[in-house]
């Protein structure tokens, strides 16, 4: 008989744990779940596609000062090795550790150019994904969206969930360029 009141309490029990299970769950909202394709946005987008031309002519710029300065660090140390025969070594000592500070200095200043263009390439990239921000929140709001998936972390999913096209229309209207500028 004890047995089967066990039985009848757990059951009960069991019960009363589903009615608060499911009143739990009761309280979410709907969920309605929208795609975005974030990489298309920020290779096709009008602002991204004029960041990356001013980008490519920095990059160039630098590459160029960069030709430039090695050469002249090349120059140099042909006549500092021309002039070892005819200085004394204490002169040639010193002229070649001032060679040697200036050399470091320019690995030092060249990093810190090849950096730079990295750098201005985050920046643009959030540029424009601060704009988009907004516009995400706008059509979420539009559609009742309540997940907004990125697109690559997505398997399948129905072709009216992608508001990529959308988003990159409204993107276009309002950030149609960025001013791309090394710090």
């Amino acid at each position: 008989m004890k047995f089967f009141i066990n039985i009848k309490n757990i059951i009960i029990l069991l019960i009363f744990m589903q009615l608060q299970v499911t009143n739990v769950y009761a309280e979410y909202p709907a969920t309605v779940i929208g795609v975005i394709d974030l990489n298309y946005i920020l290779a096709e987008s009008k602002a991204a596609k004029d960041a990356t031309e001013q980008i490519e002519k920095i990059a160039i710029d630098i590459e160029n000062e960069i030709k430039v300065s090695d050469q002249n660090l090349i120059d140099e140390q042909n006549e500092l090795i021309e002039s070892q025969q005819i200085m004394a070594p204490a002169a040639f000592d010193d002229k070649r550790k001032e060679y040697e500070k200036k050399v470091q200095n320019y690995n030092i200043t060249r990093q810190e150019k090849l950096m730079s263009i990295d750098e201005i390439i985050s920046e643009s990239r959030n540029d424009v994904l601060n704009a988009l921000k907004p516009i995400l929140e706008e059509i979420s709001n539009e559609k009742g969206i309540t997940i907004l998936l990125e697109k690559n972390s997505v398997l399948l999913n129905a072709e009216n969930m992608d508001i990529t096209s959308q988003a990159l229309d409204i993107l276009n209207n309002e950030l149609p360029s960025i001013e791309v500028t090394i710090n």
